[in-house]
């Protein structure tokens, strides 16, 4: 039963919904129907169909006329180069859950997402491809900025302690350092002989004159330090520029020139110009520290970052845990059954949810490779549950296979279990799926196979009443009377008109049992069913008639006290006082004339 949507240019378009088949029912629609794009919000979860995977992402369809586009960033949290695995885990028609990032009515574009966070479902790409997650690549690159920082802050480290170094040399043998941009990537030295000066009223030569190439200048003085001096030459004139400058800032009128330095650096021995390079030297350290203290806080916010990231991703570790250690859980992924059969390798009923679960997304080679799983799987002693895969795959080959994938099956599972009941089961299949001249060929063989099992007997009887067939449910069970040994007529007869009473003719049932009784009174038993199905189809008078019948036969005392028991009963419920009266007075007149014979 299917409600009929359209039929334009001879294509027609069904619905199955149970909202458009049952308009009044009031139960709760799981799914609300998406006809425009009005219809989807952001934030919204919805389900739907994968239509297509292109370079672009993947197409997902919400409705027979509305499509929405998922992002290959957007489908995993895995890291995938090769998009043929996509579609091996995504294939044409598979069902999901997906969340609305984002709606464009004017262009009609959807942009939805399938990672996990956001549909709070499992990764359509199972853990076990150990694929690498965008997450551990972000975080080799902060690792790998953290560490170019750390380097860098070494470095500016090493060169401060160098130039403090410097200057102290400075200091000490008369040599100014002064340190450059990174650019130039070297330290030019200036220096100049301090106990070589000549008197006060001559000058100093500032440099002295430069080999085209790069040398050595070792002074020779007795205050000689040891150190070794690299210059370039052509700094010289620069260099020589700036000291000039200096000197006719500081000179006074007359006073004799004195040698100045870039630091600062005075001849005088006075305490006061000593410390300038010192007070110079607490400010370039304080700017510094200055200059640091923004990058540490970065850095502290980093940290507290990476920590709620990780108590974030350990409470989802636990919440994930937590739901897998929960027996009343129900498995939602793949992942989720495989851990189910391990678990349990021998229950049937979780490998045919898992096979359930495969057909639901039309995945019908899954389910097959589930069930082979199975079969192969089950421990050969479990004889019941690997019977009830072998059924599931016959309902699978019924409904999804071919006639002939379903005989290689039937075949493949008469080998492996008992024949009666594989043939049985597959009649069921037949009749339950409306193959009735499948089923009534198979009973034909079965028959002729197991002539002497009354289940067949009975269980074709069935069949055919409820097809209608009376005339030939009354030649079978001449048949079966034929077939069967005499010992089991009673029986046969006896079901074979309780089938009567419920799907056949009912007085047809009343003879067989009429007939039953008058050949076999003392079956108590018979008496007892014949009674229960009069009590639900029959008149009160019929059932009275055969009350009176039951309680003047010549049966064991411990028998017809059940049955004066059974008719009190039946007339507390639905007789009269008079009537009550009449069954307790017949019961006493048993128990007297009972009493009287054994006095005799």
């Amino acid at each position: 039963r299917c409600y009929i949507l359209s039929n334009e240019n001879g294509k027609i378009q069904l619905s199955l919904r149970q909202s458009r088949l049952n308009p009044k029912s009031n139960s709760k629609v799981e799914d609300v129907e998406i006809t425009c794009i009005k219809d989807v919000k952001k934030g919204q979860l919805v389900r739907g169909y994968v239509k297509s995977i292109t370079p672009s992402g993947v197409f997902f369809g919400l409705s027979t006329s509305l499509l929405g586009r998922i992002l290959f960033q957007n489908v995993s949290p895995y890291f995938v180069q090769k998009h043929s695995l996509y579609e091996k885990y995504l294939p044409e028609g598979k069902l999901l859950t997906a969340k609305v990032l984002g709606v464009n009515a004017k262009e009609k574009h959807i942009e939805l997402s399938l990672l996990p966070e956001d549909t709070r479902m499992p990764s359509v790409l199972p853990e076990s491809l150990g694929l690498p997650r965008y997450d551990a690549e972000e975080e080799k690159r902060e690792a790998n900025d953290r560490e170019k920082r750390e380097e860098l802050k070494l470095k500016t480290k090493r060169r401060r302690g160098n130039s403090e170094n410097e200057q102290g040399l400075g200091r000490s043998t008369g040599i100014t350092l002064r340190n450059y941009t990174e650019e130039e990537k070297k330290i030019k030295l200036h220096w100049r002989l301090a106990n070589c000066c000549p008197p006060p009223s001559t000058h100093f030569p500032l440099l002295q004159e430069a080999k085209p190439k790069k040398r050595k200048i070792c002074p020779a003085d007795e205050n000689d330090s040891g150190i070794e001096v690299y210059y370039r030459e052509e700094e010289d004139d620069d260099q020589k520029e700036e000291a000039a400058k200096k000197k006719s800032k500081i000179r006074k009128p007359g006073e004799a020139p004195r040698l100045q330095v870039s630091m600062g650096f005075t001849w005088d021995e006075d305490m006061n110009a000593m410390d300038i390079p010192v007070l110079n030297q607490k400010e370039e350290s304080s700017e510094s520290e200055e200059e640091e203290d923004p990058q540490s806080k970065l850095k502290k916010q980093t940290k507290k970052e990476k920590e709620l990231e990780k108590q974030k991703k350990e409470k989802e570790l636990c919440k994930l845990e937590a739901a897998l250690m929960d027996p009343s859980r129900q498995p939602q992924s793949a992942d989720d059954f495989d851990r189910l059969v391990l678990s349990s390798p021998n229950s049937s009923i979780l490998w045919l949810q898992y096979m359930a679960f495969h057909l639901q997304a039309t995945e019908i080679e899954k389910a097959r490779a589930v069930a082979e799983r199975a079969l192969k799987t089950i421990c050969f002693r479990e004889e019941q549950e690997k019977l009830n895969v072998w059924v599931a795959l016959l309902n699978l080959e019924n409904m999804y296979g071919t006639e002939e994938t379903l005989m290689k099956v039937f075949e493949r599972a008469v080998q492996y279990n008992e024949p009666l009941k594989v043939f049985q089961h597959l009649c069921d299949i037949y009749a339950n799926s409306e193959k009735y001249k499948q089923a009534e060929e198979l009973y034909h063989t079965m028959l002729k196979r197991f002539r002497q099992e009354k289940s067949v007997w009975l269980k074709y009887a069935s069949f055919l009443l409820k097809q209608g067939q009376t005339e030939a449910t009354h030649r079978l069970l001449e048949r079966a009377l034929k077939a069967l040994p005499t010992k089991e007529h009673v029986d046969v007869i006896s079901r074979f008109a309780q089938m009567e009473f419920r799907f056949g003719d009912p007085e047809h049932a009343k003879a067989l049992f009429e007939s039953t009784l008058n050949s076999y009174p003392k079956r108590t038993d018979i008496w007892s069913i014949y009674m229960d199905i009069m009590i639900k189809h029959g008149s009160q008078k019929e059932v009275r008639d055969i009350f009176e019948r039951v309680i003047h036969l010549s049966l064991a005392p411990k028998k017809m006290k059940f049955f004066f028991k059974r008719y009190l009963d039946y007339e507390k419920k639905f007789g009269t006082t008079e009537s009550i009266l009449a069954v307790k007075r017949a019961a006493l007149e048993y128990v007297e004339t009972k009493s009287s014979l054994a006095d005799t």
